[in-house]
């Protein structure tokens, strides 16, 4: 089974779907969606899969409610802005969605499913998942949204194996969520079967048959087209290196393809009807429930139609607690109504890192910016979830002739309240960034009353937070010298404090100092805390934990210590040219090698002759775009003599003549992590010096052996290595060497940071032997 893998359970981050903002395109957008009874799911595989165009289309054109469910929080994926992977790259894909599906107007929604990294096979991937919790999310999703029609860009592809996979949860969902027999639970959470009426998988080829939806169309009311808007989105994907996508997005037209797949008995033919909410609604009967609003939504005279809509919310006040489209036409209005009005709630935290125990001040803004008719509001705070409030909280705000009220709500954060810090341990936590609180203020003006809402979301830390920087610490098997880590500590008590921090060694070691004094003089303060652990005898290889914590408290972080058997070249020099990751640099300082980073401006030959070896960062021609017109420098550097280490480039990033030989990229991978290595030239030096290098060193990699293999290479080059996924039968290209005048080019597309990092004992031993080439 794959490693780093957590499984949650399905929640609902609700992203304001176009938020309640004011003025001319806020009042167009409420009168679209006013007039529309529709909702539309788009469900993908992982952050960045969404068809942000096509949402945006029906959601800003046509004032149809979109939903954009993900199936993973993308943490498997690679990082182009950061070091940072797995659940930590699930925090920052997480954010990054929420961004892109607020620029899109959906409301966005998490399946949770693991992301283990690419996977060739909807069976492999099925394996990790479980096809029944996938589909059981998926119908729930639905039952919770109750879409009309649902699109998704996966299904027909012979693509990355999480796409095919939630391609064929999707097809099967369709039938069970309007099936009572299918997850009956769901009742128990007021939760009741959906017939959606049009399944659509998208067709990018634009066959016969296919709907097609402009989304080159101007957008009148913002100026933009919906594929400009689209882009944006796609920008907020910046670890996702979408370059391409969003300039093919700005600089060409485009439409969006979809085949029916499914559709139930009456919903009627879309190429054969008129589409008053689009060509994927075409031929769909909206009802009359929406027939008042839409001639409200109609008057051109925003005065009469916010009186209309005053009128109708005070007729249709038993809506509010009526059926689900009885409630979803009556928040509209009340929506439309306060941008009519001009009215605008905003609530924020004095300070929005709290503590257990903390009084925290919620500041509440009410400002009418039209014709002053707000008189008085009734202002209360209300939870959401993961706090365990008690009491009420409430004020009143008087605005009678005023442009603006304000005030503050105390309140004190309960002992039992959820902590949402450090956030990547809790990716997997139910309601992981929802907000925790809402402020409501039931607005009372000339022409009626009105309720508008405000969320609030804190994160609730530790009295102080700990974390290792340089985790995981390598130590020598066999060797007894000291270890020296380094403990981050923050301060997230709002003033100044002071506490213990006790350091306890693994089984059969020492620490020093065991207590530590941390002082700090305000809330936010950092400290780094130095100390020693020491073996009592030479430990044999494997791991050891060290926990800190405050003195008596509970919570405790860990500090993983591995022990490898791995020997270093002496007087070795390294030279990393890096790009967004960080592995190579504190791989090469746990081993004691002397290394700097290089800069473009590093390199002259007497400069780069200092280093006995340059290594070339993963995508370091795509991170560092001068790099190619400066790449002869390196080869030079290479016939003078030196070694160079090219780690794994993306095949659109790369020329073959960037090798002093020819290589040629693509898109092969092997994903098993524990596909068999089978070595070509085990007497080579890579395998031999100074670490003897066994089978057992190719166990227990993590995620994946290695990525854009070459798929052809100059007769110059040895490959060295050959691993293949099974039945797959690919180059053996994953590590090539060659001699170039006096010295070494080595290319290797094998997964090496991603072991590094975690210092995989083997990959530690080949990584030396790399450097002593």
């Amino acid at each position: 089974m794959k490693k780093l893998i957590i499984l949650g359970l399905l929640f609902v981050l609700s992203a304001p779907a176009l938020a309640l903002d004011l003025g001319a395109v806020a009042w167009e957008q409420a009168r679209k969606d006013l007039a529309s009874p529709f909702r539309m799911m788009c469900v993908a595989a992982h952050p960045d899969d969404e068809d942000g165009a096509t949402l945006a289309y029906y959601r800003m054109l046509h004032g149809v409610k979109t939903h954009a469910v993900i199936a993973t929080r993308g943490e498997g994926g690679q990082n182009e802005i950061g070091p940072e992977l797995y659940n930590e790259l699930g925090v920052i894909r997480t954010r990054e969605m929420l961004a892109a599906a607020e620029i899109e107007g959906a409301q966005l929604h998490f399946l949770d499913l693991p992301d283990f990294g690419y996977s060739k096979t909807p069976g492999e991937t099925f394996e990790i998942w479980g096809r029944e919790v996938a589909l059981e999310r998926t119908v729930r999703a639905i039952r919770e949204t109750r879409p009309h029609i649902i699109i998704t860009n996966h299904g027909r592809l012979q693509d990355h194996g999480h796409h095919q996979a939630i391609g064929a949860v999707v097809e099967e969902a369709y039938a069970a969520a309007a099936d009572p027999e299918r997850f009956p639970e769901h009742r128990q959470a007021g939760l009741e079967p959906w017939q959606v009426a049009r399944l659509y998988i998208r067709d990018f080829q634009g066959n016969t048959g296919s709907v097609a939806t402009n989304i080159s169309a101007l957008e009148p009311a913002r100026g933009r087209t919906i594929a400009e808007i689209a882009a944006s989105a796609l920008e907020a994907h910046e670890s996702q290196g979408m370059f391409y996508f969003i300039n093919l997005l700005r600089n060409e037209r485009h439409e969006t393809h979809y085949q029916i797949v499914q559709s139930r008995h009456g919903a009627g033919n879309p190429a054969r009807a008129a589409a008053p909410f689009g060509p994927l609604f075409a031929g769909l009967d909206p009802g009359s429930g929406r027939d008042a609003l839409a001639a409200i939504a109609a008057l051109e005279d925003r005065a009469e139609a916010k009186r209309a809509l005053f009128g109708w919310l005070q007729e249709h006040e038993h809506w509010k607690e009526g059926n689900a489209d009885e409630r979803e036409a009556w928040h509209d209005a009340a929506r439309a109504v306060a941008v009519a009005s001009e009215l605008r709630l905003r609530a924020r935290p004095d300070d929005d890192v709290v503590t257990r125990g903390q009084t925290v001040a919620i500041h509440v803004d009410l400002e009418d910016f039209g014709e002053p008719d707000a008189i008085l509001a009734e202002v209360s705070i209300h939870e959401r979830h993961g706090l365990g409030l008690s009491g009420a909280h409430r004020m009143e705000l008087p605005l009678h002739g005023a442009q603006r009220g304000e005030g503050s709500l105390s309140l004190a954060i309960p002992d039992g309240a959820a902590l949402t810090i450090p956030h990547a341990p809790r990716l997997f936590a139910p309601r992981f960034l929802e907000p925790q609180l809402e402020v409501r203020a039931r607005v009372n003006c000339r022409d009626g009353v009105l309720e508008l809402i405000a969320p609030v979301y804190l994160d609730v830390a530790p009295p102080i937070e700990i974390r290792f920087p340089g985790a995981p610490v390598l130590a020598r098997a066999g060797h007894t010298e000291p270890l020296t880590a380094d403990m981050h500590v923050t301060n997230h008590m709002p003033e100044a404090y002071t506490e213990y921090v006790s350091v306890t060694p693994p089984p059969g070691w020492r620490v020093s100092p065991e207590r530590i004094s941390v002082s700090f003089a305000r809330e936010g303060e950092q400290r780094i805390v130095p100390f020693t652990l020491t073996p009592d005898a030479a430990p044999d290889a494997g791991d050891y934990v060290a926990r800190a914590g405050i003195t008596g408290g509970a919570d405790r972080a860990e500090l993983l210590v591995r022990a490898a058997d791995v020997r270093v070249a002496p007087g070795r020099r390294a030279g990393v040219i890096q790009s967004y990751d960080t592995t190579f640099v504190e791989t090469l300082e746990k081993l004691g090698v002397a290394h700097e980073t290089l800069a473009l401006d590093d390199f002259r030959p007497a400069r780069l002759d200092t280093f006995s070896t340059i290594i070339v960062d993963i995508r370091a021609y795509q991170y560092h775009p001068d790099l190619a017109a400066n790449n002869g420098a390196l080869i030079d550097f290479v016939r003078r003599g030196g070694t160079l280490l090219v780690m794994y480039q993306k095949e659109f990033d790369w020329l073959p003549d960037y090798a002093p030989y020819p290589i040629t990229l693509s898109r092969n991978r092997v994903t098993r992590e524990d596909a068999p290595v089978r070595v070509l030239a085990p007497g080579h030096p890579l395998f031999t010096t100074p670490n003897a290098i066994v089978d057992a060193d190719w166990d227990g990699w993590i995620q994946e052996r290695g990525l854009y293999f070459p798929e052809s290479w100059h007769d110059n080059y040895t490959p060295l290595i050959d691993v293949q996924d099974p039945g797959e039968p690919i180059p053996p290209g994953s590590c090539l060497i060659a001699e170039a005048g006096k010295g070494i080019y080595l290319y290797t597309a094998l997964g090496w940071y991603r072991q590094l990092r975690e210092l995989h004992p083997g990959a530690l031993r080949v990584f030396a032997n790399m450097l002593a080439l």
